[in-house]
């Protein structure tokens, strides 16, 4: 059984993300009212499609992922969980 690496119980409705942090949400909800796969994304097309640094890219990673707006179920691999500002969709 695959152990889940990191996974935040509660989603921090107070945090304000970065313009950074932005980016790499826009990178996971893409596609999301469209009926396209959406939701996931790793560090190699959130590099490709913000033309963020990887250490940027890792860095604002882990605010999002202390404020329980992102969960990584897999080394590698990041899980958009909820935007608590009300932009989630009726999906």
């Amino acid at each position: 059984m695959a152990q889940q690496l990191h996974r935040s119980d509660m989603v921090n409705e107070n945090f304000e993300p970065s313009d950074r942090q932005e980016a790499l949400l826009s990178v996971l909800t893409e596609g999301r009212r469209s009926g396209d796969p959406w939701g996931y994304a790793t560090v190699k097309r959130f590099t490709e499609e913000t033309d963020l640094r990887k250490q940027y890219v890792n860095r604002e990673l882990e605010g999002l992922l202390g404020a329980g707006w992102v969960e990584k179920p897999y080394r590698g691999l990041y899980k958009y969980v909820e935007d608590p500002r009300g932009d989630d969709p009726d999906v």
